[in-house]
């Protein structure tokens, strides 16, 4: 994955070589467009190039499932944001949640489709 930074150098090029009328082997104007597309899709969060994003720049929405790191054990789970404290639930225990203080977390993945035969 493309950090938005090198994503912004990129536009900001292709928009020159638009503007200034040099050919290269994707014409400008289409770079422009598929750099828009790309930067819009990565939306404005610092990414790490595997996709995590650290607790520290951006935490996720309060309820949501996510993927989860914590640095200091090397260990992931999947579990939620409980109230913007910096603990995550990711377990319960006789009714008491289980949690963890993640440093880095990403969305999950869309779930498989079922595939009819």
């Amino acid at each position: 994955m493309i950090n938005r930074i090198k994503l912004e150098h990129i536009l900001e090029y292709a928009r020159q070589q638009r503007h200034i009328g040099q050919h290269c082997k994707i014409p400008p104007g289409d770079m422009v467009e598929i750099m828009e597309i790309a930067m819009r899709k990565a939306g404005n969060s610092p990414v790490t190039p595997d996709g995590w994003i650290s607790c520290s720049e951006r935490m996720p929405p309060v309820g949501v499932d996510v993927q989860l790191f914590v640095s200091s054990t090397g260990e992931q789970f999947t579990g939620f944001n409980l109230d913007n404290t910096g603990d995550f639930q990711y377990a319960q225990c006789f009714g008491a949640p289980i949690v963890c203080e993640a440093t880095h977390w990403m969305p999950l993945p869309e779930p498989p489709k079922e595939v009819r035969q």
